[in-house]
């Protein structure tokens, strides 16, 4: 079972080039079409840390058109350095791609609340 730890939402309409800017940035490897409207995860990556944990990283389109990035450990108990690392390299990424992130005070699933 994975454990939700952290959501960061990305501000701004994101056209194929966008999508590909971020995949790059976010070193995620490519899934789903931008086309499909029934399509929601468009890229993931899998973090092996040094303390055993294992992190799914996933950039995700909601049905109402917003945009974030999540990730869920293996065990609920990262550490908060970790997790704080992880947000530092997603938030870095999302603005190279040329992008705003707000990054969620608690990890929740779905669009902004």
């Amino acid at each position: 079972m994975m454990h939700l730890v952290l959501v960061v939402d990305i501000d701004g309409g994101i056209d194929q080039c966008g999508l590909e800017r971020l995949r790059a940035h976010l070193d995620l490897k490519k899934q789903g079409r931008l086309t499909d409207d029934w399509d929601q995860e468009f890229g993931y990556r899998t973090i092996e840390e040094t303390s055993g944990q294992r992190i799914k990283v996933g950039l995700f389109r909601e049905f109402d058109g917003s945009w974030l990035i999540d990730a869920s450990a293996s065990d609920p108990g990262v550490s908060t350095e970790e997790i704080a690392l992880l947000r530092d390299e997603l938030v870095q990424g999302i603005a190279a791609a040329g992008y705003q992130a707000s990054v969620r005070a608690k990890p929740t699933y779905g669009p902004k609340p």
